[in-house]
């Protein structure tokens, strides 16, 4: 049986990360970011974790993926990718 300690640290190290990663962005491009509520918590492809959120608009006609991607192209911060209509995946670079 698993360590619940073990387990409620690993998931507080995580919601820390997305926390810090999300006011990083709202603190550098004004974006108030939302978690996205059907896809929650970290997933991983290809070796990478990400998270998901949801913006106001389609990725394809969004200033704020606009706005996202430049950040993420200036400062190497984060990689992003669209993951839907109006989800796009954060990838916290470590």
């Amino acid at each position: 049986m698993p360590n619940t300690c073990y387990l409620s640290v690993a998931v507080l190290k995580i919601k820390t990360m997305i926390q810090k990663t999300l006011k990083l962005i709202k603190e550098q491009t004004g974006l108030d970011l939302k978690l996205c509520p059907d896809f929650t918590g970290i997933k991983q492809h290809k070796c990478q974790k990400y998270f998901n959120v949801v913006l106001k608009e389609r990725t394809s006609e969004s200033k704020e993926f606009d706005k996202l991607k430049k950040f993420a192209n200036k400062y190497k911060l984060i990689d992003i990718e669209p993951n839907g209509l109006t989800r796009v995946a954060i990838f916290p670079k470590q």
